[in-house]
């Protein structure tokens, strides 16, 4: 069971049951077994409480304004879970692809790809064609619960499995809490129940059987490809009809629909539902005069508005988020929020929407749009002031020198190669997205699609827009982590654009039905097999030697048949890895961000330091800025030191606002340089003197006096025991902040300022640390020479 969920009426949530779970156990399958023995929950073990949430901008008065939200015991939430792992082992096999809602392993945006083929597939077909969107009235609210056993019965479930059904849905009852006043209870008659795990499965299956008679019905006529027909798309109660000969099919339709009402209390609203023809030639039924949904220009379906036109996708949804995501950043202006809190508010706030856009929409937006966006969070970063660190630092790891700020262009990107992995590894052909893509690109397979050149810009898969969109983030996301686009050992030898013989592909079928199908098969370690060694090895015909000439000579026309030439790049490789695997978009994400490069002004901080570290040594100080504690200030902090952001007499000097670039606060009479201002100068290094000498004899074992130390948090020369190493640079990182804080006049500095902003600091880490035991021994371990060296005790 998930935590962090509100409890029922009973009050007990879900923590409570697992921290007790030894105890409560045995009592538990007891409570179980006398409700499976008796057929009834008893007692207010099979009541909610529905709260009611207010929805946005909608009127306080109406009852329609609220969104009731139903809270079940968790103790029935577990039967319920227990019930749905084993309705999810059986869902994909008796569900229709057709659906995808709340179903393992299928997504929205199978959807969503698939109508966007289906309407280009109808762009270039001379038939009348619509799509019909479907409004359900209350759909999960008017489940019929005795259709509902019936349907489950007719799937092939068993009778105890449908027993447990019936006894979840035996006289459950509900009340109803408003203002904290909370009513009698009442039993509820119809529908799944709001909250239970159970439900979303229950009303795919609950549904299931107008699909199929959807499907099965030969009047109502559906987009055809050349080898299946596509009528109906499911998420939910979000239903889309693809329809050709619309006045006979939308008849059909509606008889069909009326009648299943009938059985299953299902309703549609029909005044709410709409028509959108994809053809100028389609038929209207207003012409009839009979009851019909509204024709429109363009639906909502999944939050995403549609047009049949699909080049004004980007107008219709990108940019009305764009200029949403401006007026919400704008308006946030002015919190009191960090960097890394505005970093953190983009991603949870923001990234999510756009992400959304971008993994339905395969269209790219123009680069204006992309530049807009990134001005527009740029601005929120700083405050509306001139960035002292560039965005694209920002966007790289932490372990490079950013804050890990979202890459806009490389979600676009990472989102739609993650539809090519659905290449690589497609799960089912036949009536789907890939089936229609499949046919647009002929005899060519789209697993083989990413391993072949530019030579596909005059293929005609690449008329397909969402194929050409693909294959087009796939070259740049190749060219961003310095991929080639070239002939590989992964690329097909049939029907493949590069290999042409007298301009014609090449294709041999006997070869192919043999096994021969990509370059890799002409290789035995690491040569080019001999015409003898293929023969044995496929067990093809030992008098095509002709053959293995006209093959081995058309491919040498354009690349090396050399193994060293002919190896993949490293993403593509990666992308095979990955398609069968999870959280496959962000590991396609940081494959595009991971450019093995540092983006902190090393340079000067190695001649100014003399040190020549290794190649892991800056990202081990980036590391160590984000280890050292949670807090966020202090990670700030650290971080501007690394990249010397603060403003120095000498920087204000070449900016043109001083005129000179002398330090005023000693007598060195030398320039203010960075490392003058944190480390040299008098004031400051007799600050430092007193800092390693007060750690010293906290600690109670030598801190050098070292910038390689105290500025970045060089750990290399000190090697303390582990569990001190983040609570040294903490201290370092407070006595930065004591000499900002004084920056304009440091000759005020003073220990007992740092001593101060440390014991602040260790106060908050232990309240922080208070919430789990394990923290707090790790607190202690940590601390607690601090603690008895301060006189702390809180």
């Amino acid at each position: 069971m998930s935590t962090g969920k509100a409890p029922g009426p009973d009050g007990f949530p879900a923590e409570f049951l697992k921290h007790f779970w030894s105890m409560l156990a045995p009592l538990f399958f007891r409570v179980v077994t006398e409700i499976k023995n008796k057929g009834h929950v008893g007692g207010h073990m099979n009541t909610a409480n529905i709260k009611l949430l207010l929805k946005p901008d909608k009127n306080p008065i109406l009852p329609s304004s609220y969104r009731p939200i139903s809270l079940i015991n968790t103790d029935l939430k577990i039967i319920s879970k227990a019930l749905t792992s084993r309705l999810e082992k059986v869902v994909q096999s008796i569900i229709h692809q057709d659906q995808t809602g709340f179903i393992k392993n299928r997504h929205s945006t199978d959807n969503v790809r698939r109508l966007f083929n289906v309407i280009n597939m109808a762009q270039n077909s001379k038939k009348k064609t619509i799509i019909l969107s479907l409004d359900a009235e209350k759909a999960f609210d008017r489940v019929n619960w005795s259709f509902l056993l019936t349907v489950l019965g007719k799937f092939g479930f068993g009778e105890s499995f449908i027993q447990w059904i019936s006894t979840l849905y035996n006289k459950p009852k509900a009340s109803v809490t408003t203002n904290k006043i909370t009513s009698q209870s009442f039993t509820l008659q119809r529908g799944t129940r709001q909250g239970c795990p159970l439900s979303p499965l229950l009303f795919a299956i609950f549904v299931e059987p107008l699909a199929a008679a959807v499907r099965q019905n030969s009047v109502i006529k559906g987009i055809h490809s050349s080898i299946s027909e596509h009528k109906i798309n499911l998420y939910a109660d979000d239903i889309l009809l693809y329809l050709e000969e619309p006045q006979s099919s939308l008849e059909e339709v509606f008889n069909l629909i009326n009648s299943f009402s009938k059985l299953s209390d299902y309703s549609i609203n029909w005044t709410k539902s709409s028509i959108l023809p994809l053809t100028k030639n389609y038929w209207n039924p207003a012409h009839q005069n009979l009851q019909h949904p509204s024709t429109t220009n363009t639906i909502k379906y999944l939050g995403l508005n549609i047009s049949p036109n699909l080049n004004e996708l980007i107008k219709l949804n990108h940019d009305p988020m764009l200029d949403k995501v401006t007026e919400d950043l704008r308006r946030w202006n002015n919190l009191p929020i960090s960097l890394l809190g505005r970093i953190a508010s983009v991603k949870m706030k923001i990234l999510p929407k756009i992400n959304y856009l971008f993994s339905m929409i395969p269209l790219k937006p123009p680069k204006q749009w992309f530049q807009r966006l990134d001005s527009t969070t740029t601005k929120f970063y700083t405050r509306n002031k001139k960035p002292k660190i560039s965005l694209s630092t920002l966007q790289k790891n932490k372990d490079e020198g950013g804050l890990e700020a979202p890459n806009f262009m490389h979600y676009y990107l990472a989102n739609q190669v993650l539809y090519l992995t659905e290449w690589l590894n497609p799960k089912e052909y036949y009536n789907t997205w890939l089936e229609i893509e499949q046919l647009d690109c002929k005899h060519i397979k789209l697993s083989d699609l990413p391993f072949i050149t530019a030579t596909l810009k005059h293929h005609n898969c690449f008329k397909n827009p969402l194929i050409a969109s693909t294959l087009t983030a796939w070259w740049k996301a190749l060219d961003i982590t310095n991929g080639q686009l070239k002939t590989s050992i992964l690329s097909p030898i049939w029907h493949n654009p590069d290999f042409k013989n007298k301009k014609t592909p090449l294709y041999l079928k006997t070869w192919e039905e043999s096994g021969i199908t990509h370059l890799q098969d002409l290789f035995e370690n690491d040569k080019i097999r001999s015409y003898n060694n293929l023969t044995q090895a496929f067990d093809i015909n030992k008098s095509n030697f002709l053959q293995y000439l006209q093959v081995t000579e058309t491919i040498k026309k354009t690349t090396p048949l050399d193994l060293t030439t002919l190896q993949p790049p490293e993403l593509a490789i990666y992308m095979k890895k990955i398609s069968t695997k999870s959280k496959k978009l962000s590991k396609i994400y940081r494959a595009l961000s991971n450019t093995n490069c540092n983006y902190l002004p090393i340079a000067k901080w190695e001649a100014e330091l003399s040190i020549t570290p290794s190649t892991d040594f800056w990202a081990e100080i980036c590391c160590n800025t984000f280890k050292m504690t949670k807090n966020t200030n202090l990670q700030l902090i650290q971080y501007k030191v690394l990249h010397r952001s603060h403003i120095t007499q000498q920087k204000m000097h070449k900016m043109g606002f001083s005129a000179t670039d002398i330090c005023s606060q000693c007598t060195q009479n030398t320039a203010d340089s960075y490392l003058h201002a944190l480390w040299l100068c008098s004031p400051v290094q007799h600050f430092w003197i007193l800092i390693t000498e007060k750690l010293s004899s906290i600690l109670d074992y030598r801190i050098p006096l070292s910038p390689n130390l105290c500025l970045i948090g060089d750990l290399t020369m000190l090697q303390p025991p582990a569990n001190q190493s983040q609570s040294i640079l903490a201290a370092l990182a407070i006595a930065k902040k004591t000499i900002l804080l004084n920056w304009k006049d440091k000759k005020s500095l003073n220990i007992n300022q740092w001593q101060n902003l440390l014991t602040e600091f260790i106060s908050m880490e232990k309240m922080s640390a208070l919430r789990k035991q394990k923290k707090i021994t790790c607190f202690e371990e940590r601390w607690t020479p601090f603690l008895i060296a301060l006189n702390l005790n809180f």
